[in-house]
């Protein structure tokens, strides 16, 4: 399983909107068939930080993601209301 960590500041004044907008990308993105789960969260230290954190079953899966129409059209809402983002990170779950 991959999981994905994408960090981002969200300006003061777009925080509501941020997290309205971002409720439909969440709940189409859980939908799909080969998604685990797909959080939005917010820091608890700085209520402008947040981070999607995700989990898809392989590589195949997220690229497939990455393409759908409520990702692409969604995410380039949400960057606008953004003061910056870190590079996405993405880890391979190690099973024991």
């Amino acid at each position: 399983m991959l999981k994905v960590v994408a960090r981002l500041t969200v300006k003061k004044d777009k925080i509501d909107e941020f997290k309205k907008t971002a409720e439909d990308l969440i709940k189409k993105s859980n939908a799909e068939e080969a998604n685990i789960f797909y959080t939005l969260n917010q820091s608890v230290e700085d209520e402008q930080k947040f981070a999607f954190i995700e989990c898809w079953r392989d590589q195949v899966a997220l690229k497939a993601h990455e393409a759908t129409e409520h990702f692409t059209e969604t995410f380039q809402i949400l960057g606008g209301m953004t003061e910056g983002s870190e590079p996405v990170e993405i880890y391979n779950e190690i099973e024991y």
